[in-house]
């Protein structure tokens, strides 16, 4: 529901929002956010949950329960494997539990208006936070100076020290790869801001005549993070089908210019094997005999042995996963140097992996059966299922 202008109830839900994104911007591990990062991201869960609660007590036909039940049911199950089933079961453990579920919970249960809001609100002040420190991080590109302070992560030997311009972070140390200091904002890595942007332009739907879509698109391009290329690429593929009548001819679309951004790709790097697009991107697509490609670069080489000798060896241990606690895993590993959906896997297993496959097969499920109950056209409409997603 769209609360009207200047009530109690449209404060209220403002502000949740509002916190809701505070709780979304630390999670993403800004700068500022190295340090106490757990007592803010409870602060600010808290604060949201007491703002819904009070909304839920004043109005409850903003929450549609109905259409995410499922979607419910799998996220407790999942949190709950991943927390009470298998450690400690503590009093803090179970507060940990209850919160991390009443955040979700709550998000997904509100209305089709407030959701909208949240989409608007997080694009609007994350434009901005990037848009400034954008400006600011060609400026000091350009040659121009401005005031730093050196930081570094703490407890985490991977990460360099930084240059902390306070709108920005650029690596004190610069990589001997990197032709220009890629651009980060104010996350750790690149990888960081290049991912989070990719996914507010798919939510966004690419619309780069709104000023506030275009900045974060242009946050894409100069982060130079490979993945986020992918997955703005692959979003505006999606888009591309769920915006088509006819999804055999959005497909031969899609195949013809991924050919000829193929062929484009090799051309250049062959002719221009030293510019930073060759340096940074392309070059990462090079056969290596270890990895495949040399971009698959996100464990490290203690890493991947431990996985493949002692997890990949034990059918328990696949299925469960050895749920490792961060002292055990910088003690085996290193600090630091380990992002890849198989640290989820050594943690969690292939049973946990499945609950998040359940979980948001169950919005798809919901979504196709309320257009089949509404008789809408499943192709016409396909976004309409994605957008529940």
């Amino acid at each position: 529901m769209k609360y009207p202008y200047k009530t109690s109830n449209f404060t209220l839900s403002k502000l949740s929002i509002f916190f809701l994104f505070l709780l979304m911007l630390w999670s993403m591990w800004p700068w500022f956010a190295w340090t106490h990062a757990g007592f803010m991201t409870v602060a600010f869960g808290s604060c949201f949950l007491l703002l819904r609660l009070i909304l839920c007590t004043k109005d409850r036909n903003n929450y549609t329960v109905v259409h995410s039940v499922l979607f419910v049911i799998f996220f407790i199950l999942l949190v709950y494997f991943m927390t009470l089933l298998r450690n400690a079961t503590g009093l803090m453990t179970i507060i940990h539990f209850v919160r991390i579920v009443m955040v979700f919970v709550f998000v997904m249960l509100m209305g089709k208006d407030e959701k909208k809001q949240i989409v608007a609100m997080v694009t609007t002040l994350y434009a901005w936070i990037v848009g400034i420190s954008m400006i600011a991080y060609f400026f000091v590109i350009a040659g121009g100076n401005l005031p730093y302070s050196i930081v570094r992560v703490p407890e985490n030997l991977f990460y360099p020290p930084f240059r902390n311009y306070g709108l920005f972070i650029l690596p004190d140390v610069q990589h001997n790869l990197d032709i220009i200091p890629r651009f980060r904002s104010i996350f750790t890595e690149p990888g960081h801001l290049g991912t989070i942007s990719a996914l507010l332009l798919y939510i966004n739907r690419y619309e780069l005549r709104k000023k506030r879509v275009l900045i974060i698109f242009i946050s894409v391009i100069i982060s130079f993070a490979l993945a986020a290329y992918v997955l703005a690429i692959l979003g505006y593929f999606i888009q591309l089908i769920a915006k088509s009548k006819r999804i055999f001819k959005s497909l031969l679309k899609i195949i013809t210019v991924s050919a000829l951004l193929i062929g484009i790709g090799v051309s250049f790097y062959v002719r221009y094997p030293e510019n930073i697009v060759s340096i940074l991107i392309l070059s990462r697509f090079e056969h290596d005999e270890t990895r495949g490609i040399q971009g698959n670069n996100r464990t490290t080489d203690d890493f991947d042995h431990f996985y493949e000798t002692q997890f990949l060896t034990s059918t328990e241990n696949i299925l469960w996963g050895m749920n490792l606690s961060e002292a055990e895993q910088w003690v085996l590993f290193g600090r630091g140097g380990n992002n890849s959906y198989r640290v989820f896997l050594l943690n969690n297993g292939v049973i946990a992996l499945l609950l998040v496959f359940l979980m948001y097969f169950s919005i798809v499920a919901i979504a196709t059966f309320t257009l089949w109950r509404l008789g809408i056209s499943s192709t016409s409409n396909f976004e309409y299922v994605l957008s529940f997603t």
